[in-house]
Parts: structure tokens; sequence; C-alpha cells
């Protein structure tokens, strides 16, 4: 017995037992099924879908909002940056990167970002804010003023943040793997060029808006304490003086990608970072839920062949991953690894024969069965909290699912057989249908890939 100011306390170990021995702890359920509330989902007459979603956990609403931003140019991908950067510079309270909070106080916080075509908005508010959190964007969508000090404010400060971003060896390695597999394409950078972005002007930035900044196609979410039919009136209210502008631009055409894996230079380099990607099915394909779990198995958590083999056991890679990437209209499947550069050459060995070897021998359904506990428990933890669910329902619905998505896809998970894995398996890893790219120093990789390549080629 431990005694502290008058007062008893037992240890740890005196709480768990009782007269009759150790506590019994009660059983796992990971089977729990999770309910999707019934959501609004409608279609305003400006083309605006909004969803809403009473979730009143906590009395506040989370907002989420997508817009297609497409970039044909490298300027109008530098353009599309300072947009999102000054969106809500003219919005009363508002700013990038800080809350926004209206004279009342009321807690409302405001922030726009871009991704590779698409401008992204995310938004919270105490529930009885949600009618000024909604005016507040609506007055940035239909007005934003763009001043010409806030535009050279920008322009001054992205060219070096953007040297900063730019000199990560994961984004000097994505560029690079986009770069080799489909040449120049604009829409599908991440991070603009500061040399387009110096050239920006606040007149192009008010263009690009009248443009780009159309409800139609646009996607807005609410998530949280709120009355679903309420909030969409409000909605509608709110962005009565937001009208689409016309036909949306073209989406851009992906060219079929270029085969092989590149070895790209970066002298002096003490790491190297391998990635290669293929093209795969759709989401919405039959087979996705199988390839899904394939792909887990293989690399995607830290349980999986890959990670086991070239990290855990082998000490050879600081990061690997197997998951997929979109570009633009295609489905990619990926497999990452970081690795030091003097064991570059054989990581890359073993990540070549780990895919030979998932045709060979595919996942057991042990392995398929923690795979699917494993991105079940996270579909699911991701949905537990209002930001999480309404983040969730907005990825489902730009990927082209329904809300409802986000609880059908585990459970399309949990009727997966070992054979549709498998098949999976055999279809899509096979080592020669990736391009890739290795990004290192050349001079001290290139002798050991080439004897790797010439290997293989005897063995095949």
């Amino acid at each position: 017995m431990i005694t502290q100011t008058g007062a008893s306390f037992r240890s740890a170990e005196e709480i768990g037992r009782t007269v009759a021995g150790p506590r019994p702890l009660p059983p796992l359920d990971g089977r729990t099924a999770h309910t999707m509330p019934m959501p609004l989902d409608t279609v305003l007459p400006n083309g605006l879908r909004v969803i809403a979603v009473r979730r009143p956990s906590v009395p506040m609403v989370e907002l989420r909002m997508a817009l297609p931003l497409p970039a044909s140019t490298y300027g109008e991908a530098a353009t599309a940056e300072v947009v999102a950067a000054t969106l809500l510079r003219g919005t009363p309270g508002g700013g990038r990167g800080r809350s926004l909070s209206d004279p009342a106080g009321q807690g409302i916080s405001l922030d726009a970002s871009r991704s590779a075509g698409r401008l992204n908005i995310v938004a919270s508010a105490p529930g009885p804010a949600l009618g000024t959190l909604l005016d507040t964007l609506a007055g940035a969508l239909t007005s934003a003023s763009y001043d010409e000090e806030d535009i050279v404010g920008a322009r001054a400060r992205m060219p070096r943040q953007i040297a900063v971003i730019r000199a990560q060896p994961q984004v000097i390695a994505q560029e690079a793997l986009l770069a080799h597999c489909y040449g120049e394409v604009p829409a599908l950078q991440e991070v603009p060029l500061a040399a387009e972005a110096e050239r920006v002007t606040a007149d192009r930035v008010r263009r690009t808006h009248r443009a780009w900044v159309r409800p139609r196609g646009a996607v807005l979410v609410l998530v949280g304490d709120l009355d679903p039919e309420r909030a969409v009136v409000h909605v509608a209210a709110a962005t009565a003086g937001w009208q689409d502008t016309g036909a949306p631009a073209p989406a851009p055409e992906l060219p079929a990608p270029r085969g092989g894996v590149a070895l790209v230079p970066r002298a002096g380099a003490v790491q190297s970072q391998i990635r290669l990607a293929r093209h795969t099915v759709s989401r919405s394909d039959d087979r996705f839920p199988a390839l899904s779990l394939a792909a887990l198995a293989f690399g995607g958590y830290f349980s999986s062949r890959l990670v086991m083999n070239i990290r855990e056991t082998k000490g050879l890679a600081y990061r690997t991953d197997c998951g997929f990437q979109d570009h633009l209209d295609r489905l990619a499947l990926t497999v990452d690894a970081d690795t030091a550069t003097d064991v570059t050459v054989r990581a890359y060995g073993e990540i070549l024969a780990e895919l030979r070897r998932l045709a060979d021998s595919p996942p057991s359904a042990a392995e398929i069965d923690a795979a699917r506990e494993y991105t079940i428990g996270m579909a699911m933890l991701a949905l537990t909290s209002q930001a999480g669910f309404a983040g969730s329902v907005l990825t489902a619905v730009t990927l082209g699912h329904e809300p409802d998505r986000v609880i059908r896809f585990p459970e399309l998970l949990r009727e997966v057989t070992t054979g549709e894995v498998a098949a999976a398996a055999g279809a899509f890893f096979s080592p020669g249908a990736f391009s890739g790219v290795i990004v290192g120093d050349a001079e001290q990789l290139e002798p050991g890939l080439r004897a790797l390549h010439d290997r293989l080629k005897a063995h095949d």
C-alpha cells in the first residue's frame, strides 16, 4: 500500500488482481459494424455538390471542400498556388495559415491549400457559428480581392519556400518518377517552379479565379453538430451569388508511361530513393479490394514482407512502403524505399526478388487476415472524429465514389478471399511491369546496378 498526503493508492499490480487471481481482460472486438449516418447529398442549382452529415459527438462542425483547379502549363500551376495562398487574404478576419475569428470571437478556423489539380479548403467552427463560417467562405469564393500587396507578398515568399521544399529528397524522387514515366505533365505538379511563381501577377490571379474557382464540379462536405437540411439551405443562400462561369477545362491527357527503371544522378548523395510504379485497375473495379490487401501484405505496413525483409531483418532501408497514387485519371501501384548509398543496389535487388516471390508464393490466409484487420482498423479509426469523417467522405467523393464508401469498403475487404488476393498478386506485381527511378550518387551506384541487371538478364 502506498500512502501519499493522507490518501491511499494501489499499485498497478494490485489493481490488476483480485482475491481470485488476475483480472481477466475483456475480449477484443475487431468486428464492430460501423453505420453511416444518413447524409443529405444534393447538388445546388449553381452546380455545387453539398453533403451534410449530422454527427454531434462534440458541439463543432467540420467543413471540407475541394474544387477542380487544373493546370495545363507550369505557369498555370504556379498561378493556382498563389490563388490558394491569397484566396482568404481579402476575406474579413481571414488569412492563410492562421485562425479566423469574427469580432464576437466565434472561434472559426479557415484555410486554403492546393494539391495537383485541386483547391482544398479546410475549416471548423462551433455549431452556432456555422452560418458565419459559410458566409465568410462564400465571400472568399465570390469576391476575393487579391490585392496587389498580397500578391507581391506571396510572390516574394514563395521562391524561398519552394527552394526548401524542392530540396527534400522525397520531392526530388517523386518528380523524377513522374518525369521518367510521363515526361512533362504540369497537371501532376504538386510543387510549382520558383521562376514561374515569380512571374505571377495580380491580374493573372484574378483571371484564374474567375475561370477556375467555380461551383460546378466542386464538393463541400459538412460534418458535425448540425441539422443537415438547415445547413444545406444556408449553403444555398450563402452561395447564391456564386454562379457557374461556363464549361470546365478539358481534363489533361496522361501519356502511356515509359518503361524501365532509370538512374537519376544526385552527386554526393549519401542516401538513395527507389521509386517504382505501374498502372493498375481503378478503385471502383471489383478486383481493387483484393489488390489493396495484396499491396498491404507485400509492403504496406509494419508486418508486411518487404518491411520485414529489407528494413527489419536486413537493415537495408530507412523506410519502405507499397501503396497507391492517383496520376490524373489513372491509379498507380507504387513501391518505395529510402536507403543508404552503399546498400542501394542490394536493397533494389531484394525488392525485385520480393516482387517475383509474391507471384510464386502469394500471401497466406494469416498474412491476409492480418493485413485486413490492420487496414479496416485504420479506416475505422479515421471515422471516429468529425474531422476524420469529413476528410474521408470528401476523399471518397472526389475519387468518384458515393459517401457511404467510407463504411462499405471495409465490408468489401472482409469478403475478399485468399484466392482473389493470390490472383491480384500474380496479375499486378510482376517486376517487369514497373517503371521507376533510383535517385542517388550515380558514380557509386551505376556499376552495381549494371552488374545486377546483367545477373537478372542471365537468370531470365
